[in-house]
């Protein structure tokens, strides 16, 4: 059985969620149409993907795989699916699911929902009807409060089912606007690496999200749009301790900005085919388990 369980976005790292995916990716000749940027090299991914699990599990980290096997004779879900962070949230009592906000994503949540269901994690609610949510979208902020997004990709109906799941919890969510056009999640414009320290691409990120930071006492790093940032996913970050993050390679002044905020780079990740298909390593990350 799988440890499962998350209540920040900071504590260490125990337990991920990847999908390998599979050849049909490659070269796709209309990458908009599958919200891709550009056609992807295969190989290429492959090598990324490789050098993603391997960090990982030098790390000590269980890795689940998303089960690849039809449900239907739909194959849509494909193309995107290797962004598991965007399939579900996690909390202390299991997973919300996703309900993708375009309808070439629309059955990925299914084959995420199978994969941690065989590995025993509780599957608490999937977001239905009306109701938009993805998982990139929600933050947590301590271990009772939970910051979503809503605009871009979830919706209010969707926040209001994500909400009240967590009340049963005991947590208080709370939606913030996103509607920012140079990334699709609350997700890759902040970032929390520890109890009161974020990340904040203070450009394009709502103004009210960097004042209730502060309001809680983060101290909030400001990000700036150059273009490791806004090309090479500097932001698209994933956290696997405290102040301790893996990020993209070739990204040096965004590097040495981490660095003086107090972070530790553990692992710079060539990421080119990822980013190729509008994501980054914290997209391809969904996080199952912190200690």
């Amino acid at each position: 059985m799988t440890r499962y369980g998350v209540n920040s976005e900071y504590g260490p790292l125990s337990s991920v969620l990847l999908y390998r995916p599979g050849t049909e990716i490659g070269n796709y000749p209309d990458p908009a149409r599958i919200l891709h940027l550009r056609p992807i090299d295969y190989p290429a991914l492959m090598r990324e993907f490789d050098a993603i699990v391997a960090a990982f599990e030098a790390l000590g980290v269980v890795i689940t795989l998303v089960d690849s096997a039809p449900l239907d004779d739909d194959c849509w879900y494909r193309y995107n699916m290797m962004y598991c962070r965007d399939l579900c949230f996690m909390t202390p009592a299991g997973a919300l699911l996703a309900n993708m906000a375009h309808a070439v994503r629309r059955f990925e949540p299914l084959y995420a929902a199978r994969s941690l269901r065989a590995s025993g994690v509780p599957l608490l609610h999937a977001v239905s009807g009306e109701g938009s949510f993805e998982g990139a979208d929600a933050i947590w902020l301590r271990e009772n409060l939970v910051l979503v997004g809503v605009g871009n990709r979830t919706n209010i109906e969707g926040y209001s089912q994500v909400r009240e799941v967590l009340s049963r919890q005991g947590v208080e969510c709370l939606a913030v606007p996103s509607y920012q056009i140079t990334t699709q999640h609350l997700l890759g414009s902040v970032q929390i690496v520890d109890h009161d320290l974020a990340l904040v691409r203070h450009g394009i990120v709502a103004p009210e999200v960097i004042t209730l930071l502060e309001t809680l006492r983060f101290s909030v790093v400001r990000i700036p749009e150059n273009d490791e940032v806004r090309n090479r996913q500097a932001m698209n970050i994933v956290t696997v301790a405290p102040r301790t993050v893996f990020m993209t390679g070739g990204c040096p002044e965004t590097e040495e900005l981490y660095r003086r905020a107090g972070l530790t780079v553990v692992a710079e990740l060539e990421l080119t085919q990822l980013i190729s298909g509008a994501g980054g390593l914290a997209c391809a990350t969904g996080i199952v388990a912190r200690v």
